[in-house]
């Protein structure tokens, strides 16, 4: 009966229960229930300390993986980033042919700014656009392959594509914003005190090239291989500073979305024929998706990054008083003359 809830009580529980026991046995059975709770408690105790302590690793363990990542999301390109971490890694492993388009960009006369600048000016400055285009870069699905000097490598279409055009398409847009944003830094370096703007040419090509992990056993890079990284290069070789300059074949897959001028017919190393280079524009496409509005007049000079607005009320104020001083100023100048 009651001695089934616990075995090990050496006492008949019914007679407790009935109160036929005698005062030395129910002060037996009360110490040793006693013993009992205490043995309970220091084993509950223990047992708590072992989870707080397991939790305190836990908690531990979580945060150098989220350190891990982080360094991780540093140094592998963000698509490839994506997918390690979703376990699709196996796509990964082996290189592949595959039609990509390669961005290249190159900062012009940097010799000259290296040498007006100090190390740590320069590493600074360099660091500071290097954050901001890779920022554009994510935002337009590419993947950043590598820093070269002052040069970036960027491509579309892996690991992740969204088919040749629309591929093709992201590289120029994010090429025409990236040339937006600079207009906008350079204004911001100016007013820092560095003398000398940074100006950039952008190359842009498509083709077919070898891309996947490529490198020694003990150390691999996710990258691109092949003539269109260098035709890239070539093209940017060619473009003028502040400009963005597409191949042929890139242009014959934008052509109905982008609108863009022939820039220079022109014969590129592994090309048996002369190929004509373009200029893509502006459209809607680029200030959808761009938070930048930039301009510079006789009287005027606006920078807004809407993403780094923090007192809107005080933006919207001072847009306002502006709008205000040029319809006053317009109306008085348009006004008619007394009599």
């Amino acid at each position: 009966m009651a001695d089934s809830l616990n075995p090990h009580f050496p006492y008949n529980f019914d007679d407790i229960l009935a109160g036929s026991s005698d005062p030395a046995t129910l002060r037996d059975a009360y110490q040793h229930l006693l013993k009992q709770h205490k043995r309970q408690t220091r084993q509950l105790n223990r047992l708590v300390k072992m989870a707080d302590a397991n939790a305190a690793k836990l908690a531990t363990s979580n945060a150098a993986l989220e350190q891990l990542c982080d360094n991780l999301s540093r140094f592998v390109p963000q698509p490839v980033y994506h997918r390690l971490l979703e376990g699709r890694a196996q796509n990964l492993q082996a290189a592949k042919r595959a039609k990509l388009t390669l961005f290249f960009s190159d900062i012009v006369e940097f010799t000259a700014l290296t040498e007006q600048l100090e190390p740590e000016q320069l590493a600074s400055l360099m660091n500071a656009y290097f954050t901001e285009m890779t920022k554009i870069c994510h935002r337009w699905g590419g993947t950043l392959d590598q820093f070269i000097g002052d040069a970036l490598v960027i491509f579309f279409g892996d690991p992740d594509s969204k088919g040749s055009t629309e591929d093709a398409c992201a590289a120029t847009l994010m090429g025409l914003e990236m040339q937006q944003r600079l207009t906008a830094l350079r204004t911001e370096w100016a007013a820092s005190g560095i003398r000398m703007p940074m100006h950039v040419r952008i190359g842009i090509s498509t083709g077919f090239c070898t891309v996947g992990n490529i490198g020694s056993q003990n150390r691999l890079h996710y990258t691109a291989l092949g003539n269109v990284v260098n035709e890239a290069a070539r093209i940017q070789a060619l473009c003028p500073p502040d400009g963005v300059l597409l191949s042929e074949d890139t242009y014959q897959l934008i052509c109905q979305r982008i609108s863009c001028q022939p820039y220079i017919a022109t014969t590129l190393q592994g090309r048996q024929r002369k190929v004509q280079l373009y200029h893509p524009h502006d459209n809607a496409d680029t200030t959808q998706t761009s938070d930048l509005i930039v301009g510079n007049e006789n009287g005027f000079k606006l920078y807004l990054d809407a993403t780094n607005v923090t007192d809107r009320d005080r933006i919207t104020r001072l847009l306002t008083s502006a709008l205000d001083a040029i319809q006053i100023t317009d109306h008085t100048q348009t006004k008619a003359p007394d009599g």
